[in-house]
């Protein structure tokens, strides 16, 4: 979460500091109070799922179970996957009669955490009021058996906290020396983590911290969980503490860099990682970690050679198999990757990402032998959901492979259902009306003159699965253009513009300090890194989807750079990012519900900038290029002030390293077989199609 202040009682204090207030609250019954402090949140951070949360249990220990529900289900929809949400809410819809919708909720709790003995018995009781007596009585008998076992492991738990709390509590009050209390907190975090508890490991480690705040191991292993739960800015801070305390831990140096590398810091991330590397050439995970950073970076060749130098001193290393394996795919040799997928699957029959890659590839059916594994690992409730949810992604591509739709899509469903992330539209919705607001005609007006005259920058943006690929393979085709790939740069220069301009102010608020010095400055800036990409090139394709966002940002650095906006049937786009269990920004991307709101906010946004900025933007159909290939190449290579090029036309047989979801397809031929296949699903799209038309 995160740690903005707020204003409340006339005094500013951390909204973390108003949590904790709420629930010890809660704790003493005080539940007008625990209400109150967390109203006092939302007003002013509404994006705090947990302040929903807690809100809602206060009002419905208060006894206003309507109200109750509505504040949980605002806490549901923000993090759909987080099982404890929707169990209260299935709790509270029964108190309010709604056993149909407390039943849907209870049913996808136990699918995110088949162990909680609450979610089984819930879903029994809301059986038995909708009449379904027989599956009442099964959920009843599952739920009893898991509150027995739930019963023992809290039981042992509880007694090992204690433990902890008593000797940090001791040793506190009598001044004596701290090392019974740090080691004891440290020996439950490893028991925690060994059970793949991350949560309470990561209390228990903080807890640790408290006593010795500079405890290198404990800074590292904070680090690691942090970045097991994806959470890269916290695992950076913590990381880099324990590398200043220790320079020399190559562990240390490997887990930043690999930090760094998924936080698309390339550059930070293989200086590091090739220091490191260079110091210990004996070690193994050091090269290991690399090629992963270079495969990253889009180095897919130079990640190959680490790979396989791994594999020379650790022959059985499933990463690096798996990785030479990747690595292959974007250097377009797909039959090379299978056999390399294969193999790690040899070594490790349940690597759920090797299964998935396999299936994304066509190469995975349920006949394959290879499958067995996947479902045993999904009949096993004790896998943890993160895992599960890419096994359910591979059974579900595996499924659409031999047309099993129903069953594939399935199996989608319940990948996405997993995917434990917090999206909430409408802080989004706020944040694109920033934008416009920021970015409206007087700003042009203002800043016409500015910016660095530049042709070399192409930006190829729109939603992902639009077809930015195909447009970027097309334009890199052509002797003079450089496809740079999905380019973080300018996401980064835009949450960096306020620090440049000394600026308070968040972007977009902060565009208003911007002047001519400053514009030409930071345009000179992104120009230099974009240029080291290919120093020769007329024009260089920043192919950022996202980048869709930045429109105006771009229009007044490079008032002359081409803007190719990629378009395509929004039902046709949202089924394939559904499908394409994408990572880091793309929250909104694993709820059908979402999507369709997010993408009427994308298509809000694109009708601005056209508004703005009239005959700036090309528009390029994917349809349209499907149904006149050359008539919409030549378009396209035109409007970037090229001259026509054959193999423009010819563009799947060009040979470089391509990044994205769509490698696969971008190395053949157009088909036509991606139009219209939304309608395959159509039914199981219900909650799209009504968000798509403003439901």
């Amino acid at each position: 979460m995160d740690t903005v202040a707020i204003e409340t009682a006339g005094e500013s204090r951390n909204f973390t500091e108003l949590l904790r207030s709420a629930r010890d609250a809660m704790q003493r019954g005080h539940f007008g109070e625990a209400e109150r402090t967390c109203g006092s949140i939302v007003e002013a951070h509404p994006d705090q799922p947990d302040a929903w949360f807690l809100m809602g249990l206060a009002a419905l220990r208060n006894g206003h179970a309507d109200l109750a529900a509505r504040h949980l289900a605002r806490a549901v929809d923000m993090r759909r996957s987080f099982a404890p949400y929707r169990i209260a809410l299935g709790q509270t819809l029964l108190k309010t009669g709604d056993p149909a919708g407390a039943a849907e909720h209870f049913e996808l709790a136990r699918l995110i955490d088949p162990l909680s003995h609450e979610a089984a018995l819930g879903h029994a009781a809301a059986l038995k009021m909708l009449g379904a007596n027989g599956a009442a009585l099964e959920a009843q008998k599952l739920g009893m058996s898991l509150l027995r076992g739930h019963v023992g492991r809290t039981f042992r738990l509880r007694l090992e906290e204690k433990l902890v709390g008593a000797t940090t509590a001791w040793h506190g009050l009598v001044g004596r020396d701290s090392t019974r209390a740090h080691a004891t907190a440290c020996r439950l975090a490893r028991r925690h983590e060994h059970r793949g508890d991350i949560a309470r490991a990561t209390a228990c480690y903080e807890r640790a911290l408290d006593v010795r705040p500079d405890d290198v191991k404990c800074l590292h292993a904070l680090g690691r969980l942090a970045f097991e739960t994806e959470n890269f800015l916290r695992a950076r801070d913590l990381l880099e503490k324990a590398r200043d305390l220790r320079p020399d831990d190559v562990d240390i140096r490997c887990d930043l860099g690999r930090t760094l590398s998924r936080m698309a810091f390339h550059e930070d991330a293989l200086a590091i990682l090739e220091d490191t590397h260079a110091d210990k050439p004996e070690a193994v995970r050091p090269l290991l970690v690399l090629g992963w950073a270079r495969y990253r970076a889009g180095q897919s060749q130079r990640a190959i050679a680490d790979f396989d130098a791994v594999l020379e001193n650790a022959p059985r290393s499933v990463e690096a198999h798996y990785g030479r394996a990747r690595a292959l795919v974007d250097a377009g040799q797909p039959g090379e990757a299978k056999k390399w997928l294969r193999r790690t699957l040899k070594l490790e029959p349940t690597h759920a990402g090797a299964l998935r890659e396999l299936a994304n590839l066509k190469e995975l059916t349920p006949a394959d032998p290879a499958y067995g594994p996947l479902e045993d690992m999904l009949a096993d409730p004790r896998v943890p959901a993160p895992r599960r949810a890419v096994l359910h992604m591979a059974a579900g591509a595996a499924h659409i492979n031999v047309k099993a739709h129903a069953d594939g899509f399935g199996h989608w469903r319940k990948g996405n259902a997993l995917k434990d992330v917090v999206f909430d539209i409408e802080a989004y919705r706020k944040h694109t009306q920033a934008i416009r607001e920021a970015f409206d005609a007087d700003h042009f007006a203002r800043c016409a003159d500015w910016g660095n005259g530049s042709k070399v920058p192409v930006f190829v943006l729109g939603m992902p699965r639009s077809g930015t690929s195909l447009v970027e393979q097309i334009l890199a085709s052509h002797s003079n253009v450089h496809g740079a790939g999905e380019r973080e740069d300018m996401l980064r220069l835009a949450d960096g513009l306020g620090e440049t301009l000394n600026d308070t102010r968040a972007y977009p608020a902060c565009i208003e300090s911007l002047d001519a010095e400053a514009t030409a400055r930071t345009a000179e800036a992104y120009l230099r890194s974009l240029k080291r990409c290919a120093p020769h090139a007329a024009r260089i394709v920043d192919k950022m989807p996202g980048n869709f966002h930045h429109v105006g940002l771009i229009a007044t650095l490079f008032p002359n750079a081409k803007i190719v906006h990629c378009v395509r049937d929004p039902r046709d786009t949202c089924l394939s990012i559904y499908f394409g269990d994408f990572v880091g920004s793309h929250a909104y991307s694993y709820d059908l519900t979402n999507l369709g709101r997010y993408h009427r906010e994308y298509q809000a946004l694109m009708r601005h900038w056209h508004d703005v900025l009239p005959g700036r933007i090309l528009d390029l159909s994917y349809e349209e290029m499907i149904d006149d290939q050359e008539g919409r190449s030549r378009e396209l290579v035109r409007f970037c002030g090229l001259d026509w090029e054959a193999a423009c036309l010819d563009f799947h047989k060009t040979r470089r390293n391509v990044r994205t979801r769509s490698n696969a397809q971008v190395r053949q031929p157009i088909y036509r077989s991606s139009l219209g296949r939304w309608k395959t699903y159509q039914d199981e799209l219900a909650p799209l199609l009504s968000a798509l038309d403003g439901g």
